[in-house]
């Protein structure tokens, strides 16, 4: 008789387990989603100081992705193996333990909210409640059936390591943080300047490699970054409309760092290249370069991240909407000019628009 009324309340418990583990998929799934749009570097102006920090030296939002993957499959294999069924609330506590951390930061640290970084922590008490709520009535009913003793020892036992859990990933995530002095670990921003860093004057050129009108434009933009940089800071910066451009990133990124002298040259192989390979590999471009006698080193994962991360923080601060644009702005008058398109964009009217925007 007790068989057959534990086999009765099994089967009426598992279509509400069933449900209730559907929409426990949700908020596991967006705090992924939102990991993988802040990796992206899809966000408001509110996420750009939030991107410079790191964990460990690794950047927050890749770490989020690999971490809710994780999460995800240990929701996903809980049924079939039961160290996964364990595992799914530790991770729960140590991400919210985390998020704690990170939150605190943004309010009292940064000063302005991320919008993704708040959702992603949103999505981890969300989970944790769901998970809590899931497990409640199966907690309530042991107790109803006279293992109140075993289930509060358990009860007690499992509490302890989730609230261990929890402080592990407040201290781990307080004792890791950090941000850098530099887009990236270790890596000035006046790394990818070119010019007078110190000066009040900055000019941003933002280009596509695959852009037609910015193939156009380039002969001017060299002749008037050329002159530019004798009297403000000039920075490359790559604004990837087209996904080819992805590719061409991080050996641009290199070159800026790394070869300073010979950039504008390097350039200009860069984009002989471009027009001959989408993909190119390492050797394409040691191969267009070594006419110059220079010699491709790559950049570290994390330097090219944030290298990235610091061009689309460019991008959205001064909410440059297309290719070719030269962004123009003194820090010292407050003024800020931006030149588009292939008319607007020559050296004569670069250097113009400093002076205008200067008052010199």
């Amino acid at each position: 008789m007790e068989e057959s009324v534990g086999m009765e309340t099994a089967a009426s418990a598992g279509p509400g387990r069933s449900v209730r583990g559907y929409w426990i998929a949700v908020p596991f799934a967006a705090a992924w989603i939102l990991s993988a749009m802040s990796w992206l570097g899809i966000c408001s102006d509110g996420c750009e100081e939030t991107h410079l920090y790191r964990l460990f030296g690794f950047p927050l939002s890749l770490l989020g992705v690999g971490y809710f993957t994780v999460c995800g499959l240990a929701l996903l294999t809980r049924n079939r193996i039961r160290f996964s069924g364990f595992l799914l609330p530790v991770l729960l506590s140590g991400a919210l333990g985390s998020e704690f951390v990170l939150v605190w930061i943004q309010k009292y640290v940064i000063g302005r909210w991320c919008p993704l970084c708040v959702g992603i922590a949103i999505s981890v008490v969300i989970a944790c409640a769901l998970i809590a709520l899931e497990r409640l009535p199966g907690v309530v009913d042991r107790i109803r059936g006279g293992e109140r003793n075993l289930v509060m020892k358990r009860l007690a036992g499992k509490t302890a390591l989730v609230l261990f859990a929890f402080l592990a990933g407040m201290g781990m995530t307080a004792m890791g943080l950090s941000k850098p002095d530099a887009f990236a670990a270790g890596m000035p921003v006046t790394s990818l300047a070119f010019g007078d860093a110190e000066s009040s004057s900055e000019v941003y050129i933002v280009s596509d490699w695959f852009c037609p009108a910015c193939r156009v434009a380039e002969p001017e933009i060299l002749k008037g970054a050329r002159k530019a940089m004798q009297q403000a800071k000039v920075v490359f910066v790559d604004y990837p409309i087209h996904p080819e451009t992805f590719n061409y990133i991080p050996y641009n990124l290199s070159f800026i760092v790394r070869e300073k002298e010979k950039y504008l040259q390097i350039r200009e192989a860069l984009a002989t290249l471009a027009r001959k390979t989408k993909e190119p590999t390492p050797e394409d471009v040691q191969a267009a370069v070594s006419p110059l006698g220079v010699k491709f080193v790559p950049l570290n994962y994390a330097d090219v991240q944030g290298g990235m991360q610091y061009f689309s923080s460019i991008i959205k601060k001064f909410k440059v909407t297309g290719t070719p644009s030269v962004v123009v702005q003194d820090t010292r008058t407050g003024k800020t000019k931006i030149l588009f398109g292939i008319k607007d964009i020559t050296s004569d009217n670069i250097l113009k628009t400093i002076a205008e925007i200067s008052g010199k």
